[in-house]
């Protein structure tokens, strides 16, 4: 949402109250100290408020977090690694954001306030605690298993599919949907039966605009039609392949953050009334 410089004054004054009484309470000035803090530019009008758009923005992405380690995926040894660029910057922003909520000790939260844990979640961690998304999943990838010569490299926030040196196509997870990014003009596709979104105005998805999230077995048809017009596009031959089955066993968070899967942080939050 584009904010006025007349929400930004507003907000900046809100949060020029709530740091003041925090302060009071704690004892000593939390400037620096809140979760969007690290996007803060000091000399700009309406700092904190407009700190506070960029991390809620951020959020919004769901900007990959905390890339410690790269795994290769046990059950499926094909997936490897592969950072991307936008996805480092998330991780960076993430951990600025931790950064600021350990310099106050749990305990020593200001009146008001309180620390609460959140999770950074892996694209893995998502399709293991989702059986019907490991179905679209799997019909998806054996589909992509049938143009010859496309590589899948993951990460912890999606997966990639090269072909040569252009990426064609992105696979992530938003909220509970599988969603399918393809290097597809969005604009050829108006008035069709495809039900897609043009995201061409993100800077994440400038090689492949057209998302389309898969939520039914007609969506995953859909898809793959859509998979051989990429094809035509790239002069990818298309050839026979073994189907393979890559359904993982459920986990439980537990078991998924001993793993590394899934990435819990805490942040300090001002408290509901």
């Amino acid at each position: 949402m584009e904010r006025t410089e007349e929400m930004l004054a507003r907000r900046q004054h809100e949060l020029d109250v709530d740091k003041w009484i925090a302060s009071e309470a704690a004892g000593y000035d939390l400037c620096g100290s809140f979760t969007f803090c690290a996007r803060c530019e000091r000399m700009e009008m309406y700092p904190c408020a407009r700190a506070e758009a960029r991390w809620l923005e951020e959020q919004a992405r769901e900007v990959a977090a905390f890339e410690e380690e790269q795994e290769q995926t046990e059950e499926n040894p094909d997936l490897q690694p592969d950072i991307e660029n936008d996805e480092v910057a998330g991780e960076d922003a993430v951990a600025e954001e931790v950064a600021a909520a350990d310099a106050i000790p749990p305990s020593a939260a200001p009146a008001g306030y309180e620390f609460v844990t959140r999770y950074r979640r892996s694209f893995k961690s998502r399709l293991i605690q989702d059986e019907k998304m490991q179905d679209f999943y799997t019909d998806l990838k054996n589909a992509f298993a049938e143009l010859t010569g496309v590589k899948s490299r993951l990460s912890r926030h999606c997966e990639n599919f090269r072909y040569h040196a252009a990426r064609i196509a992105k696979l992530n997870v938003g909220g509970k949907t599988l969603t399918l990014y393809l290097a597809l003009d969005p604009a050829q596709y108006e008035d069709t039966k495809y039900r897609y979104e043009d995201v061409s105005d993100r800077s994440t998805y400038t090689e492949t605009p057209m998302k389309v999230r898969i939520t039914s077995k007609r969506m995953v048809k859909y898809a793959r039609e859509l998979l051989a017009d990429l094809a035509a596009k790239f002069s990818i031959t298309v050839t026979g392949a073994i189907p393979m089955d890559y359904h993982m066993k459920y986990q439980t968070d537990e078991a998924l953050i001993q793993k590394g899967l899934i990435k819990p942080y805490q942040v300090l939050v001002k408290k509901k009334t």
